[in-house]
This record gives C-alpha cells, sequence and structure tokens, in this order.
C-alpha cells in the first residue's frame, strides 16, 4: 500500500539504493512492493526506461508524476525529464499527445501557485513546446566550436607550479581553469589538459564539455571514456534519481549514447 506523502520509506531507499549499484530489475522489482508514494516511483521507473529505450512506459511514467504537486529537492530535474520527454515524444512521433500533457502540466501548476512564483513554470512550459515545434529556445547549450591556434577567441595559456597529475588539490584548480576555458582556445591543448588531469576532475561539466567536443571532432573512443568519468563522480540531487538525466539537455550526447552504452551505464555503480 503506497504513502500519502512523498516520504521515502525505507524500502524504497533500499530499492533506489540497488539500482544505483547497478542492480536494476532487483531495485526494480523492490520499488515495485514498496509502499513509497506512486509520484516517486513512477519518476525513477521513468529514469530507468529512458536509458533502457522503454519509450513508450518512460513517457507514461512521466506523464504520471511530473504534473503532481511534488516538492522537487533540485527543480532542474523537473528540465532534465522534460527534455528526455519531449525528445522521445519527437522520436516516436508523439507530438500532440506531449502537447496535451504539457497544457495539463501548466494547468496543475498554475492552480497551485500565485503569479509571482509560476514563472519558472511558464518558462519550463515555453520551452518544451517550443522544443516539440522545432523552435529555437534561450535555455540551449551552447554549440561546440573548434578552434586552432590561428582563430581561437582566446590564446592558450597555462602555467602550474605542480605537475602533480595525482594531487586532488591541484585537479580542483585545473578543473577551475578548464571551466573557464571550453569554447574559447584551441582545441586540442584544452583537451590534453583535461585528459591530464581527468581522473581528479570533479567538476562534472568538464566532462560533458569534453564528450561534446570529442564527439565534435569525431573521437567516440574518448567520448565515451568522458561520459565514463561523468558517471562515476555523479550524485543524485532527489531521492527519486538513479541515472543522471541531465546528460539528456544534450542533444548531440544523447542522440550518441547507442544502446549498448546505455546499458553498460545503467549496470555501473553510481551515485553513492
Amino acid at each position: 500500500m503506497e504513502t500519502n506523502t512523498y516520504t521515502q520509506t525505507s524500502d524504497s531507499i533500499e530499492a533506489v539504493c540497488k539500482i544505483r549499484l547497478g542492480h536494476t530489475d532487483e531495485g526494480l522489482a523492490l520499488l515495485e512492493s514498496s509502499s513509497v508514494n506512486n509520484t516517486i516511483k513512477n519518476l525513477t521507473k521513468a529514469e530507468v526506461a529512458y536509458w533502457r529505450e522503454d519509450y513508450k512506459n518512460a513517457m507514461y511514467y512521466d506523464e504520471h508524476a511530473l504534473a503532481d504537486d511534488y516538492d522537487w529537492s533540485d527543480p532542474l530535474a523537473v528540465t532534465h525529464h522534460l527534455r528526455a520527454y519531449v525528445m522521445t515524444a519527437k522520436a516516436l512521433g508523439s507530438i500532440s499527445r506531449a502537447k496535451e500533457f504539457l497544457d495539463y502540466y501548466i494547468a496543475q501548476q498554475r492552480g497551485r501557485y500565485t503569479p509571482g512564483f509560476i514563472k519558472p513554470f511558464n518558462t519550463i512550459y515555453k520551452n518544451a513546446m517550443h522544443r516539440l515545434d522545432d523552435q529555437p529556445t534561450k535555455d540551449s547549450p551552447v554549440d561546440i566550436e573548434i578552434y586552432n591556434e590561428s582563430n581561437a577567441p582566446s590564446k592558450f595559456i597555462f602555467y602550474t607550479d605542480s605537475d602533480d597529475t595525482s594531487s586532488p588539490q591541484v585537479a580542483e584548480g585545473i578543473s577551475k581553469i578548464l571551466s573557464m576555458m571550453w569554447n574559447k582556445v584551441p582545441t586540442i591543448p584544452i583537451l590534453d589538459l583535461y585528459e591530464k588531469y581527468a581522473h581528479n576532475i570533479t567538476l562534472d561539466d568538464n566532462h560533458i564539455m569534453a564528450a561534446r567536443t570529442y564527439l565534435k571532432i569525431g573521437d567516440y573512443e574518448h567520448f565515451e571514456k568522458a561520459i565514463f568519468r561523468y558517471i562515476s563522480i555523479w550524485r543524485p540531487t532527489d531521492k527519486f534519481e538513479v541515472m543522471p538525466m541531465k546528460l539528456f539537455v544534450f542533444h548531440d550526447i544523447a542522440s550518441n549514447l547507442t544502446t549498448s552504452f546505455k546499458n553498460i551505464l545503467l549496470a555501473m555503480e553510481k551515485g553513492q
């Protein structure tokens, strides 16, 4: 019997942990039999379904969860789910269905929030609708640019007093430098710097930018390695999260995640 609140139950905590550890089927079975609210069940099942390319069920689970009055720990998680939802709806040719759901979604939010608090939801709604119609949106990630020494907006200048690639402290400093250099300096030198310290980089956006840059230059092997690194440091921001849905924000990444690669990532130990 499900609970009437969104409080996590001990059996649902165990279920989510099992899925994060890669024991997906065992975790899903435990989640299904748990007493946690159906909204949390559906959000978790939606994430697994997207990664398993079980798209019809993924849309169904999100449609039966996203419009509820769940108090999200991380509001961006809503955006991440809706990015995957819209991408799936377009792939399945279910645009009319998606628009109908989005109209219902925003109607529910407008019934809960006063005008002073509804603006973020209106923005989420408008962006999702624009994507369904292949219209540009203001929250789209920047395109990846490839530069050499002659056409880069900025020169590649890097100094360090330490060449210690094993030091987390050095890697943290490098990570901050990298985050300011992507799409501004020559491509190969910044990728070389990333690779040198990648094993200790904990700022996830650097792994995402590296993955996207490798895709741009056609290096799929290093794209996968960057995604592996990102998954290994990923941490959930909400109780139901079992997979990094943020990757669906980036169309270049999402469209290059093969079925076999998704299955490998789903089976990885992560999020602990």
